[in-house]
C-alpha cells in the first residue's frame, strides 16, 4: 500500500448502537480498521438516518414491519444501492442474506470480500428461511477472500466444508470497563436475567420449565428481555401465562445500550441458554450476551454447546447444563443462588478470563491484523501524522455524496414503486470531462474564494417541484431539504442553473498595488459555474456552486433526522 486509506463498506442487520453484541462488534470494527468506512445498519425510531462514529459513517435503513424475509430483502436492496453509489476496496458483511446480494457483485466491482459469520436463521422462521440462509451462507463462503468466525468450533465446521484456507478466528469482544459494574446484593428473592432474542433456538421453553421447578424451591423474580419484535414478546407472554408464571416472569423489549450494564448488574444470576440446533452445535455460534454477563461480574448458567466451552468452563467460570435438560438447569440455578462462596469464586475467574482473552481491545487488535493480512501495509501508519484534522488548503471539503447516500437509503424503503427514481451524483450538477474540468479550474481559480463556495442540491427527487434548486441564502450555508424547517427561507429559481463558460456572473477580480485579490460578488446573483468538490474520498466530478451571500458560509450539509 502507498499509505492511502482503503475504502470499506460494512453491513450489519442490527441497530447500531444497540443492546446486541452485534452492535458492539460493528463499533469495534469501525474503531479498529484504518479506512474510509461506510456502515449500513438498521433504522429505529430513536436513531437518525445518518450519523458519524469516529471515522466511520453510519447509514441506517428502515425495513418496515414485514416478516423476516421481507425485512432482509429490503435491507439487501439498500446495501446494493450503496455499493452502486460508491467504489470500495473491501466489502465486509456480518450476515449471509444481504451478504449474498453483495457477493454476487464481487466480480463486476472488483472488491475484496470478507464474510463474518454473525447472524443465523431461527428454526421458528420455518424450513424455507433456513434453506435460503444455508444457500446464502454457502455462496458467501465460496465468494469470500476471508471468513471470520467467533470460535474454534465454527472454524472446524468450515474446514470440514472445504474452506479452511480462508478462515480467520476473531473472538468476540466486550468493552470490559463499560460493563464492570458493582454487584447486586442477593436477598430472599433471587433475580434471574435472560437477555437476547426470543427465537426457538434460544430454547426459552426449557428455561420456563426450569424456572417453574426453581420457584417451588425458593422465591425468584425473572426478567426476560431483549427482543424488539412486539409480536415475539406477545407470543412469549402467552407462553408464560400457559406455564402459570405470570407473577414470576416479566417479559420486556430491548433495553437501551446505555442502560445495559446497569440492567445486568441488577441481576443475581444470568442465563445463556441455547438449543441443540445447527446454529450452536454445527456452526459454532455463541449464545449472546455471554461475555457481557461475565464482564459485569454476574454468575452465569449456560448451555453446553461447543462454542460456550471455549469461553466458560464448567465449575471454573460458570455452570453448564446439557441443552434441553430443564432439571439440570434448575439444579444449577438453585445451587448458585444458595452458595455465596461458589458464586464469588466463579465470578472472579470469569472476569479475569474475559478481560485477558475476550476484551474489546483484543478483538480490535485481531481485526486490524486481519485487514493487514488482506491488504498488506494498510494498517501500518504513523499516528503522529494522521491524528489531526487537515490544515486549511483554500478549497472546501464537502461530503456531498453523504447527502445522496442517506437520501437513497431512506427512499429505498419508503417508495412503494420498484422503479422509484433515487438521487444520483448527476443531481449535483452537470458533469464535465476531466480535461475540461482541469482547464476551467486552472483558468478561473483566481476568481474563487473558499468562503464563497457552497453546494446546491437539486432536490426534485426528495419532494421539491421539478427543476427546483434549494439553498439557504443566509449566514450558515446549510443545504435544506424541503419540508424540514418551515422557518428557513427557500430560493426557488424555477429551473436548475446551466453551466456557463465563464465566471462573469459570479464575481470580478480587482488587483490592487499589493497584488491582492478581492472578491466582489453580487448577492442576488445565482452563479452557475461549477467548482470541483475536494473530499477525503476520490474525486467523482461532483460540483459545488457559490451562494448569494458568501460571508459566513460554512459548507455544512444538513439532513432531516
Amino acid at each position: 500500500m502507498d499509505g492511502s486509506k482503503i475504502r470499506v463498506l460494512v453491513t450489519a442487520f442490527a441497530p447500531v448502537p444497540g443492546s446486541s453484541p452485534h452492535a458492539a462488534a460493528v463499533l469495534g470494527l469501525a474503531a479498529a480498521v484504518r479506512a474510509e468506512m461506510d456502515v449500513i445498519t438498521l433504522k429505529t425510531e430513536s436513531l437518525k438516518h445518518m450519523e458519524n462514529h469516529g471515522h466511520a459513517r453510519l447509514y441506517r435503513v428502515p425495513v418496515g414491519h414485514g416478516d423476516a424475509a421481507e425485512q432482509r430483502e429490503a435491507f439487501g436492496r439498500a446495501c446494493l444501492r450503496q455499493l452502486e453509489a460508491q467504489p470500495y476496496d473491501v466489502v465486509h458483511v456480518r450476515g449471509a442474506m444481504e451478504g449474498r446480494v453483495l457477493a454476487e457483485q464481487k466480480k463486476a466491482y472488483g472488491f475484496s470480500f470478507i464474510y463474518e459469520m454473525a447472524t443465523f436463521p431461527d428454526e421458528a422462521e420455518g424450513k424455507a428461511i433456513e434453506k435460503a440462509w444455508t444457500a446464502a451462507h454457502e455462496a458467501c463462503a465460496e465468494a469470500a477472500d476471508l471468513i471470520l468466525v467467533p470460535t474454534q468450533a465454527a472454524a472446524r465446521g468450515l474446514g470440514e466444508a472445504g474452506h479452511a484456507g480462508k478462515v480467520a478466528l476473531v473472538h468476540p469482544g466486550v468493552d470490559v470497563d463499560a460493563y464492570d459494574w458493582w454487584p447486586a446484593a442477593t436477598d430472599e428473592v433471587g433475580r434471574i436475567l435472560y437477555l437476547g432474542r426470543f427465537g426457538a433456538d434460544r430454547d426459552l421453553s426449557t428455561v420456563l420449565t426450569a424456572i417453574k421447578d426453581v420457584h417451588r424451591e425458593r422465591p425468584v423474580e425473572v426478567l426476560i428481555v431483549g427482543d424488539p419484535d412486539e409480536e415475539a414478546r406477545a407470543r412469549l407472554r402467552r407462553v408464560v401465562d400457559a406455564f402459570e408464571l405470570g407473577a414470576v416472569v416479566t417479559v420486556r423489549g430491548e433495553p437501551t445500550a446505555h442502560d445495559l450494564p446497569m440492567l445486568i448488574g441488577a441481576a443475581d444470576l444470568c442465563l445463556a441458554p441455547a438449543a441443540a440446533a445447527p446454529r450452536f452445535q454445527d456452526l459454532g455460534d455463541l449464545p449472546q450476551p455471554l461475555l457481557e454477563f461475565l464482564a459485569c461480574r454476574r454468575p452465569v448458567v449456560a448451555a453446553g454447546v461447543p462454542g460456550v466451552s471455549e469461553v466458560l468452563r464448567d465449575d471454573e467460570e460458570g455452570l453448564i447444563y446439557p441443552p434441553g435438560d430443564h432439571e439440570a438447569l434448575a439444579d444449577a440455578i438453585i445451587t448458585l443462588l444458595a452458595d455465596d462462596a461458589q458464586r464469588e469464586r466463579l465470578v472472579d475467574a470469569a472476569y479475569a478470563r474475559v478481560r485477558s482473552l475476550f476484551s474489546g481491545g483484543a478483538r480490535r487488535r485481531r481485526i486490524a491484523e486481519v485487514y493487514e493480512m488482506l491488504y498488506p501495509g494498510s494498517q501500518r501508519y504513523d499516528a503522529w501524522g494522521e491524528s489531526f484534522p487537515s490544515e486549511v488548503t483554500g478549497m472546501v471539503d464537502l461530503e456531498a455524496l453523504a447527502v445522496l447516500e442517506a437520501a437513497n437509503l431512506a427512499a429505498q424503503v419508503d417508495q412503494e414503486e420498484s422503479d422509484a427514481h433515487l438521487l444520483s451524483p448527476e443531481d449535483l450538477g452537470e458533469e464535465l470531462s476531466e480535461d475540461d474540468l482541469e482547464e476551467q479550474i486552472a483558468d478561473n481559480a483566481n476568481t474563487l474564494a473558499p468562503e464563497a463556495i457552497i453546494g446546491l442540491l437539486n432536490a426534485s427527487d426528495v419532494g421539491a417541484a421539478e427543476g427546483e434548486v434549494l439553498y439557504r441564502p443566509g449566514d450558515t450555508g446549510e443545504i435544506v431539504i424541503p419540508g424540514t424547517d418551515p422557518e428557513l427561507p427557500t430560493v426557488r429559481p424555477g429551473t436548475a442553473p446551466e453551466i456557463v463558460e465563464d465566471f462573469s456572473e459570479m464575481a470580478t477580480v480587482v488587483e490592487d498595488d499589493d497584488d491582492e485579490d478581492e472578491l466582489a460578488a453580487t448577492p442576488t446573483t445565482i452563479a452557475s459555474t461549477p467548482t470541483q468538490v475536494t473530499s477525503s474520498r476520490e474525486s467523482t466530478n461532483e460540483f459545488v456552486k457559490p451562494p448569494a451571500n458568501p460571508d459566513a458560509d460554512t459548507g455544512q450539509i444538513r439532513l432531516p433526522d
